[in-house]
C-alpha cells in the first residue's frame, strides 16, 4: 500500500502535467521544468511513510488550514491527497523567529514567522526523507506580504486554495496565481508574494541547492539596492551573514524581468 507522501507526490505530478502558468513570462521554459519535476516526483515510487506522529498547527494557523481545506476543489484524487497530507504532516514555522539569537532589528523573518507554515512530505523533515527533492504543503495567512528574495533552488508552486500575487524581478509586474495553476521560480530569480483576503495553501516542490543562503533585497538609505544573506543555523534560527551593495548592472537584470512581456 502506497504511503501518504508517495500518493501526494504522484497526484502533484499528475496535476502539474496540464497546469497553466499565468505568472510566468513566455520566455520561461515552464513546460520543460515541469517535466523535470514530474520525473523527480514520480521517482519517489511506492515508498512508505516513516512512523513519526503528525505535528499540528497552533490554533490560529489551524483555522487558516481548515478554511483553506474547505475551499479545495479539483480532481478528487488530488483533493484527497491534500487532505491526507494536511492531517499527517509535521507542521512547522518556516522562519522560527523565537530562536533568533542575532538581536538584529532588521531580521525580515520576524514579521513572517507567525504567518508561514510548512509540512514536508518529501525532504529532510518529510514523511519520506530526501536531500535532493522537497515537496509538501505551504500555508500562508491572509494579506501576508513575502518580500523580495532569492534562493538557489528552483521552485514550483501549485495553487490549492486562495490566491496570491507573484512578482518576478524588479519589474513591478505581478500575476495572480489561483487554484489549479502553477508558478515556476528559476534558480536565483528574485521574487515576492502577496496573499489575498483568504488563507493561501500552496503545494510546493524544490530541486537543486536546497540549503544555503536566502538573499533578501531592499533599498538602502542612499537609494541603491542591497541584499542581505540569511542562513539557517544549527539551532534552526536564521542569522545574517553577508550584506552586498548591488551594482547597476546587477539590478538592471532584475529590472528587465517581465517588463513589456505578455503572460500566459
Amino acid at each position: 500500500m502506497t504511503g501518504i507522501a508517495a500518493t501526494f507526490a504522484h497526484e502533484l505530478s499528475a496535476a502539474l502535467k496540464s497546469a497553466d502558468a499565468p505568472v510566468n513570462p513566455l520566455t520561461d521554459d515552464v513546460s520543460a521544468w515541469l517535466e523535470q519535476f514530474r520525473t523527480a516526483l514520480e521517482g519517489v515510487g511506492d515508498v512508505q511513510d516513516d512512523s513519526d506522529p503528525p505535528v499540528k498547527l497552533p490554533a490560529g494557523p489551524d483555522d487558516w488550514l481548515r478554511m483553506a481545506r474547505d475551499q479545495l476543489d479539483g480532481l478528487p484524487a488530488l483533493v484527497s491527497a491534500i487532505h491526507a497530507a494536511a492531517s499527517a504532516g509535521r507542521w512547522y514555522q518556516i522562519y522560527a523567529a523565537d530562536g533568533d539569537s542575532t538581536g538584529l532589528s532588521d531580521n525580515p523573518m520576524r514579521d513572517l514567522a507567525s504567518g508561514m507554515y510548512a509540512a514536508q512530505m518529501i525532504g529532510p523533515r518529510g514523511l519520506i526523507k530526501s536531500t535532493e527533492l522537497l515537496a509538501g504543503l505551504f500555508l500562508l495567512r491572509p494579506r501576508l506580504h513575502y518580500p523580495l528574495h532569492q534562493h538557489q533552488a528552483t521552485e514550483i508552486y501549485f495553487g490549492a486554495s486562495g490566491t496570491v500575487q507573484i512578482q518576478h524581478g524588479l519589474g513591478q509586474v505581478e500575476g495572480t496565481l489561483g487554484p489549479g495553476q502553477v508558478s515556476l521560480t528559476p534558480s536565483n530569480r528574485l521574487h515576492a508574494l502577496t496573499m489575498g483576503d483568504s488563507p493561501v495553501l500552496l503545494l510546493y516542490t524544490w530541486m537543486g541547492e536546497l540549503g544555503g543562503r536566502n538573499w533578501w533585497w531592499h533599498p538602502s538609505d542612499e537609494g541603491v539596492w542591497q541584499r542581505d544573506a540569511w542562513e539557517r543555523q544549527s539551532n534552526a534560527a536564521w542569522a545574517k551573514t553577508v550584506t552586498e551593495v548591488l551594482s547597476p548592472e546587477h539590478t538592471a537584470i532584475e529590472e528587465g524581468i517581465d517588463v513589456g512581456r505578455e503572460f500566459r
